[in-house]
């Protein structure tokens, strides 16, 4: 399971950094991304969800877990990638 922790780290980098690897994982692969626990830390895990392709993964969870260090940790699935079809809503399905 790749695992970004983005408490005190460079967004714009952190962002390209999960973009690219999240494009390279294979499906059934997990990532797992650590935050803050503040409006700004929600605002970023909120930016990471946007700026994947939401028909590409799962949401496993999204949890505050506490602690000496609260923190929010977001854990997502890469699916399989949506047939022709699929993407074009079409009723019958290839396999």
């Amino acid at each position: 399971m790749l695992t970004f922790d983005l408490r005190e780290t460079l967004l714009p980098f952190s962002l390209l950094q999960i973009t690219n690897l999240f494009r390279e994982m294979k499906p059934g692969e997990e990532m797992q991304i650590f935050a803050g626990v503040s409006h700004i830390d929600a605002t970023i895990l909120r930016d990471v969800m946007l700026i994947l392709p939401r028909t590409d993964y799962d949401l496993i969870a999204k949890e505050n877990l506490d602690g000496d260090d609260p923190v929010t940790r977001l854990r997502l699935r890469k699916k399989k990638p949506l047939t022709t079809y699929q993407q074009k809503g079409d009723h019958h399905v290839r396999n």
